[in-house]
């Protein structure tokens, strides 16, 4: 996944017939190691199947077999059924987790009148271990779901000048935002934790304060994924020096903004941890 947002968006349930009396969906995984890629049989007038892999002949590990992975998902009450099958490699398969790993099915948790869903991290490594093991997919607090239409901002960690902690954010999410990595949403404001877009933030309570107060400030139910507000940021890749900063991938020339005193001075005070 290549964003925070990736942990909430772009999947798609199994649904049931319409009037299915009792909707329980029976899941396996089976693994098999007789995969072929000769089982098909060419039409009339291809050629017969050939395994070209990548890697080269001389390199390859796995020939015209492999190992495969089948999900399976049946409806026993209703019928539907779906299969999905896959090649296990070092790279793709099965493998088992945790919600706790993967941040989705954590509850969310409230900050500054939203909430907070945790998330699989931008940056991963070492997260286990941290304090704080998610990223954060933020809503506001009568959502039930986080989809396209309740998102409203998100919140990465990141490092400093001195690898120091901070956390990025963006907010107002609008089809003419510059800021994001997602491939479903893109952002109007975006700050990189280090004071580009709004005073250093350096809590996540800190975070969630600033995607508090541009939410305060867009005119229009930004949940719907609408903006009338003419953005003023700038444009281009945004980093800090090689540091990279979550998902806020353009620089950031923000105005002075009138709420980033005071959220430095509650900061200072320790007023978010």
């Amino acid at each position: 996944m290549r964003s925070v947002l990736d942990t909430y968006l772009g999947w798609e349930s199994p649904r049931h017939v319409v009037g299915c009396e009792r909707p329980e969906w029976d899941v396996s995984i089976r693994t098999d190691n007789t995969g072929s890629r000769y089982d098909r049989v060419p039409r009339y007038g291809e050629d017969a199947v050939r395994h070209q892999c990548v890697a080269g002949e001389e390199r390859c590990a796995h020939g015209g077999s492999f190992e495969q992975v089948t999900v399976r998902i049946v409806c026993r009450s209703c019928g539907t059924a779906r299969v999905v099958t896959g090649e296990k490699t070092p790279d793709t398969g099965e493998a088992p987790t945790s919600t706790r790993r993967l941040g989705y099915g954590v509850a969310p948790r409230q900050a500054a009148g939203l909430l907070l869903w945790p998330a699989s991290p931008w940056l991963p490594f070492g997260r286990d271990e941290d304090a704080e093991p998610y990223d954060f997919v933020v809503t506001r607090i009568e959502a039930t779901e986080v989809t396209e239409d309740t998102v409203v901002g998100q919140i990465s960690q990141s490092r400093g000048r001195r690898r120091g902690l901070v956390w990025t954010a963006l907010a107002v999410p609008s089809a003419a935002g510059q800021y994001g990595a997602s491939r479903h949403l893109q952002f109007v404001h975006a700050n990189d934790g280090l004071g580009r877009g709004g005073a250093p933030l350096r809590t996540v309570k800190a975070a969630a304060r600033w995607i508090g107060a541009r939410l305060a400030e867009s005119p229009v139910d930004v949940s719907a994924g609408e903006e009338t507000r003419t953005a003023t940021t700038g444009s281009g890749k945004s980093t800090h020096g090689d540091q990279p900063v979550g998902d806020a991938t353009r620089t950031l020339t923000p105005p002075h903004l009138p709420d980033a005193d005071a959220d430095a001075a509650h900061e200072e005070r320790g007023e978010y941890r």
